[in-house]
């Protein structure tokens, strides 16, 4: 039998939470009724279950997790090093950065369950290849990542089939429980990769706010679409990444103060994007974000 023995699972890591404690050890945090107080890392920013993973006789697994947790150890030595002003990354780093961000973008409950949503999507595709034309098919198939060379040759598969076989696979996809071996919603990890590839071609900075200013995190620290267009996520109370679009290669992670503005604008955009609750130094600082 696979270990099954953890039910507080974190879609933000609780190393990655701490880092936002206040200089008496304080974690404030803003729920969505307005609310501000002390949490604790271990309570907030989680889901239960959220990882477990099941085999094909029903029977859960921490396997997801345990992996999950190995990822996260080495994660937090590498913000632990970036959140020093005076170390100088290399480029081993940025890719790191890029991984650990790609990871943080796909993990989330709203984008697992996007993904087991989107699977269904593409099953109703598959299943109506014989209404479509080539271009129409590859068309759709465009909006789900797959090229063109894949879209053809899947469509000739696809046709060569029986249209009451691909239905009755569609029903059979269609009623698998949300929870099933064939098809979990923790798939959507699998898109991990891809999202890495993105961050490494663009041009990312480290941003250092001064010592009056601090940085907030929300329970969504990732945009959930339109990444290549640029963004930004705090990783301490002192410390951020903004990422945008570039036409040059950029081997090395470049390294800035932060302005008061881009302080507020970033705060204000995880306060905005925010699942459940935002987490900051300050009941003050909090209370101040709009």
């Amino acid at each position: 039998m696979s270990k099954f023995e953890k039910a507080n699972h974190h879609y933000v890591p609780q190393h990655w939470q701490r880092n936002f404690r206040g200089a008496n050890g304080h974690l404030f945090g803003r729920l969505r009724n307005g609310e501000i107080k002390v949490v604790s890392s271990r309570t907030i920013m989680q889901e239960d279950y959220l990882y477990t993973v099941f085999d094909e006789k029903w029977n859960p697994s921490d396997s997801l997790e345990d992996a999950l947790s190995v990822v996260e150890a080495r994660d937090a030595k590498l913000l632990q090093r970036l959140h020093n002003p005076g170390y100088v990354s290399t480029a081993d780093d940025r890719n790191h950065l890029c991984a650990l961000l790609a990871l943080q973008a796909t993990r989330h409950p709203d984008i697992l369950n996007r993904g087991a949503k989107r699977s269904r999507e593409l099953g109703e595709v598959l299943a109506n290849s014989h209404s479509y034309s080539l271009d129409e098919f590859t068309a759709r198939m465009a909006s789900f990542a797959v090229s063109e060379a894949d879209a053809h040759d899947c469509y000739i598969v696809l046709r060569s089939r029986p249209r009451e076989q691909l239905i009755a696979e569609l029903t059979e996809l269609t009623d698998l429980s949300p929870q099933a071996y064939q098809l979990p919603p923790q798939d959507a990890l699998r898109a991990k990769p891809l999202v890495e590839a993105q961050l490494k071609s663009m041009e990312l900075w480290l941003l250092d706010a001064p010592g009056t200013e601090a940085f907030v995190l929300g329970d969504t620290p990732i945009p959930q679409s339109d990444l290549h267009q640029g963004f930004s996520v705090p990783l301490s109370r002192s410390l951020a990444v903004l990422a945008r679009p570039t036409q040059s290669i950029q081997p090395l992670l470049s390294r800035r103060s932060a302005t008061a503005s881009e302080i507020a604008e970033i705060n204000q955009t995880q306060a905005d994007n925010a699942l459940h609750v935002v987490i900051g130094p300050s009941a003050a600082l909090l209370n101040a974000i709009p």
